[in-house]
């Protein structure tokens, strides 16, 4: 059984390796830089990981059960409903603006693993299996208590649309908070304006 110093030793483990992973990148980090970071003897890792690839999974782990957070139904439904009458744009804006919020408290573990699943074949298979079909329920389920008019938008489909949103929020997500960007950053409500805008009419003038 399980002790809580055990516990405690194991969470300053993980958490310390997924600084360094963060920053130096799966490969080039080593079990000496994350026992430094934890504030452990070296040896003490591997009373609790076998390899370093073993971390590397528990983070993987750690971020399926994050993801769950993400796609928080929910929450989702309660925007929507408590929300109803008011125009499609804005909606949609609340919406990603709640899930910015909880992938922000999480990016940590995404930035490792999105970067880390283009060189590791088991972690990309966890995430096709275990994130990939959530990140489509989750525009899935917004497309299906939404109403789209018909009448005023291209007949896409549902998966069509779920492909197109989710790839610009996402976009957005992580271009806003892996640092690229310089200073120029604008207001993440002014950013979701635009998106939205360009989702529903394009980018021609009208």
């Amino acid at each position: 059984m399980a002790t809580k110093k055990g516990t405690d030793t194991k969470e300053k483990i993980f958490n310390a390796a997924l600084k360094v992973f963060a920053k130096k990148g799966f490969s080039a980090a080593t079990t000496a830089e994350i026992a430094e970071e934890a504030g452990v003897a070296q040896g003490t890792i591997f009373r609790y990981y076998k390899t370093k690839k073993d971390i590397l999974r528990g983070v993987m782990i750690e971020y399926v059960d994050k993801f769950d957070e993400f796609a928080d139904f929910d929450s989702i439904q309660k925007i929507i409903e408590d929300n109803a009458e008011k125009p499609l744009d804005e909606i949609l804006k609340l919406i990603v603006l709640n899930r910015y919020k909880a992938f922000k408290k999480n990016f940590h573990i995404s930035k490792v693993i999105h970067y880390e699943m283009q060189f590791h074949d088991d972690i990309m298979d966890m995430h096709l299996k275990k994130c990939k079909e959530k990140e489509g329920l989750v525009m899935k389920h917004i497309l299906q208590h939404i109403d789209i008019d018909e009448d005023k938008y291209k007949k896409l489909g549902q998966k069509s649309l779920s492909i197109i949103f989710t790839s610009m929020m996402f976009g957005m997500f992580f271009q806003r908070l892996n640092g690229v960007r310089g200073n120029d950053e604008i207001p993440i409500e002014k950013e979701i304006d635009i998106i939205i805008d360009v989702f529903f009419n394009g980018i021609l003038k009208r």
